[in-house]
């Protein structure tokens, strides 16, 4: 039987340089599950699923509505007995449209969903509202051995943030929640944040006709989740300390810089795991000064659940070589600077779009280039044609203010954060345009 996971940490070199002086060294932390999804890669897991539709009087432009409409419908089509899904509608009320009970029936789930719009919740955006009546739905159910996750689509700005944050962090480890933001008017950083915390998903959606791809990608995302509740533990090495960490697969963005205690112990959360898709961690590490020699800088722990078996662990430690040859420390890991660059160049962007909100418009546009050489240099085609058009954007509207301007940012942000992985083929290529 094959093993249910991999998991290895890799540095960006083996050789640091032994001197006065403190060394920068970049650590991928990876765990990869095996399988096709399911429990032990059989069938797949069950869902416990809520979706939460943003039913507010915007919803009616474009169309949205109707396409949201649309991916329930989908959904409904794709259901099997053991599954179980309810339905929230809100605006300034939230009313659950379908009970995970009621939801058996698949036509009524289509009923329910094509009236919609005669339901009497107000035109407003009380997110929190739909966010709880969903919670209170998905917990009628809750098991581990379930995928137990909300859905959440909205195309605006929402009363009440705090409490939509606090409601993922109360229910954080039992509950995920994937966000859905349609059109430009959402606030994207606190959908991220509530997919992020909970080790959710985060889609934009430009175009509504995308929403019922998008829930499609989402059940094929639940489908193959392999292994539950992954987490990285790492026990730093005395004198080595975390600079930036960064979740870096599937997708970019900042995990901050942790408090390291006593016992040098420090953790990330990961989520759980579909089969073949990575879930890595980018560690910037300062080694102190050392002798030559053999050194162990950390030891990593990853913690997993298999469904319906108890918790599992698999470990690994981090050696380096301190050296006097500089010639040895200038050889690199591939695969370590590749995702060192797609990082550096999601840091860029976002950068660029600080400097945009200040009205610094030239220096927005430089650190926007410097991104675009980056993704030129490593081959990511959408990455470069996003951030081509969002510079092209700026240099027209010199502002983030005109809905074209602020869809051509958001789409750049979506693609920039998503992990161009590799294949051997490409990443020898891009060992060799890079003297790697």
């Amino acid at each position: 039987m094959a093993d249910p996971l991999s998991f290895e940490a890799l540095a960006s070199s083996e050789h640091v340089l032994s001197s006065a002086e403190n060394f920068v060294l970049y650590v991928l932390l990876e765990a990869v599950a095996g399988g096709k999804g399911g429990a032990g890669g059989g069938s797949r897991l069950p869902l416990n699923l809520s979706v939460v539709i943003d039913r507010s009087g915007s919803m009616y432009e474009e169309g949205r509505l109707e396409f949201a409409v649309a991916a329930v419908k989908f959904l409904a089509d794709n259901l099997t007995a053991d599954d179980k899904v309810s339905i929230i509608a809100f605006a300034d009320k939230a009313k659950v449209l379908i009970t995970p009970e009621a939801a058996r029936d698949k036509n009524a789930i289509k009923r329910a969903i094509d009236d919609i719009d005669l339901v009497e919740i107000g035109g407003g955006t009380q997110m929190a509202l739909g966010m709880r009546a969903a919670i209170d739905e998905v917990k009628k159910n809750l098991n581990p051995d379930r995928l137990n996750r909300v859905l959440v689509l909205t195309d605006g700005q929402t009363y009440e943030e705090t409490a939509c944050i606090d409601l993922v962090e109360k229910n954080r480890g039992e509950i995920s929640f994937s966000t859905m933001g349609v059109g430009v008017e959402f606030n994207e950083k606190l959908l991220q944040r509530l997919a992020q915390d909970s080790n959710g998903k985060y889609h934009f959606i430009g175009d509504p006709a995308e929403i019922p791809g998008i829930f499609e990608d989402e059940l094929e995302g639940l489908r193959s989740v392999s292994l539950r509740n992954g987490r990285i533990e790492v026990t730093l090495s005395h004198g080595v300390q975390v600079r930036e960490a960064f979740r870096a697969s599937p997708e970019i963005y900042v995990l901050g810089t942790p408090l390291v205690g006593e016992d040098r112990k420090i953790g990330y959360e990961i989520g759980d795991l579909q089969a073949g898709v990575p879930g890595s961690v980018l560690l910037t590490l300062v080694l102190p000064p050392r002798n030559p020699g053999q050194v162990r800088i950390l030891q990593s722990t990853f913690h997993y659940e298999i469904p319906g078996g108890s918790e599992k662990t698999v470990e690994c430690d981090l050696t380096v070589d301190y050296t006097l040859d500089r010639t040895l420390t200038s050889k690199r890991n591939g695969r370590v600077m590749n995702l060192v660059d797609q990082v550096s160049i999601a840091k860029l962007q976002a950068k660029a779009e600080e400097e945009l909100k200040a009205g610094n418009v030239d220096r927005a546009t430089r650190l926007l280039g410097n991104a675009l050489q980056g993704t030129q240099r490593m081959g990511n085609v959408k990455a470069t044609q996003a951030l081509s058009g969002l510079i092209d954007q700026i240099k027209k509207t010199q502002t983030l203010q005109t809905k074209a301007a602020k869809t051509t940012l958001l789409q750049a942000q979506a693609v920039v954060r998503k992990t161009q992985m590799l294949d051997p083929e490409a990443l020898k290529e891009f060992q060799s345009k890079n003297g790697k």
